[in-house]
């Protein structure tokens, strides 16, 4: 499988460099090898440290396997091996082929409702409440500038940059822990307003049980 796949797998990444400056030197040393088709990275815990890099041809990422190992970027050697399975983007723009998509789609929602089929009764009362706080941003006008509120009393800096850093415009964060609040700068209000759009409200949760993130008032 790994001898024709387009898809390679970086790991040992500087998890440090925020996702704005990440992306753009991966994408310069990467193209280097070909065309690419897709580029994904993030800052959660899970997947820190680490990208996957999609091709339109086999050619380039053995390429890319075979000559990209131990380059240095931002002071650590990348370890570049072939992926397990392609993207989402090689289905659809060169084989043009929505099968496997539809697939890791429906193995997607199975896992959700065994998920949510797991959960307990209250949990789910809970999650309904947290849900109508979380719409409470509508309410208030656009800012560039998010308000978390109501976090827990061990939440760090370092924890809310790794959850922030994922969203594109992300700027900077200042937590105020005497308040159990903090305040999260993007670039513009297109950018703030998408984070909350996309928010991933069952892992904010984790920041505190009645987490509220909206707008910062003016």
């Amino acid at each position: 499988m790994t001898q024709d796949i387009e898809t390679v797998y970086v790991r040992n990444l500087n998890d440090r460099i925020s996702l704005n400056k990440l992306k753009p030197a991966l994408e310069e040393k990467f193209q280097a090898y070909g065309r690419i088709l897709q580029l994904t990275a993030h800052k959660n815990l899970k997947m820190k440290g680490q990208a996957f890099i999609t091709f339109e041809s086999s050619e380039s990422s053995k390429r890319a396997v075979e000559e990209a190992k131990n380059i240095v970027l931002f002071g650590k050697p990348m370890q570049v091996t072939f992926a397990k399975s392609n993207s989402d983007n090689f289905y659809l723009q060169v084989e043009q082929n929505e099968g496997p998509v539809q697939e890791r789609k429906r193995h997607k929602a199975e896992l959700s409702e065994k998920e949510t089929a797991s959960n307990t009764k209250p949990t789910k009362v809970a999650s309904k409440a947290s849900t109508k706080d979380f719409q409470s941003w509508k309410n208030i006008p656009p800012n560039k500038i998010l308000l978390l509120q109501n976090l827990k009393n061990d939440t760090t800096s370092q924890e809310l940059n790794e959850y922030f850093d994922a969203y594109d415009g992300f700027i900077n964060l200042r937590l105020v822990k005497i308040r159990n609040l903090c305040f999260v700068e993007f670039e513009n209000e297109s950018a703030s307003t998408k984070c909350l759009e996309t928010g991933d409200y069952e892992r904010l949760k984790s920041f505190g049980d009645n987490i509220i993130l909206t707008y910062a008032k003016k």
